[in-house]
């Protein structure tokens, strides 16, 4: 316990960047804030020098009340996605048109979508027939044809 009588700065500077390290890896948001109490513990020891026991209340007061209000606000804030197909790339080209790059033969052939080829399935079609992505598949754009171009 003598190490606890000698706590600096330092140490709580110390312990919130090691918070952080964790919480970058759990991901969690929750340790951000007890890195947050550390290293205001560790403003206020530098400004006043308050003992020990008091740095430790401080440390415990700090981080609950943090973590309470940072648990009250992810339970009111809105976690509904703005970009709900931002890591779904098929799903961003439903609704578009397109020309046939390679005809669909037995059902199946490739559209050119900006710098990439994507397969597509739907009704035989010669190319150059303009056809309309109506759904996904994995990675197969599933198509309906629109016409001749």
């Amino acid at each position: 316990m003598g190490f606890l009588l000698d706590l600096t700065p330092w140490h709580w500077l110390t312990a919130a960047v090691f918070l952080l390290v964790i919480e970058m890896v759990v991901g969690s948001y929750y340790l951000l804030w007890v890195s947050f109490a550390a290293f205001l513990v560790a403003i206020i020891q530098w400004m006043f020098g308050i003992s020990w026991g008091s740095q430790m209340v401080l440390f415990s007061a700090i981080s609950v009340m943090s973590v309470i209000a940072w648990y009250l606000y992810d339970l009111k804030r809105d976690k509904t996605s703005t970009r709900p197909n931002l890591n779904k790339r098929g799903h961003q080209y439903i609704g578009r048109t397109f020309q046939l790059s390679h005809p669909i033969i037995n059902g199946v052939g490739k559209i050119n979508v900006d710098d990439s080829t994507w397969k597509v399935r739907g009704d035989d079609a010669p190319l150059d027939t303009t056809v309309k992505v109506v759904d996904i598949d994995g990675t197969i754009l599933i198509v309906k044809i629109l016409g001749d171009k």
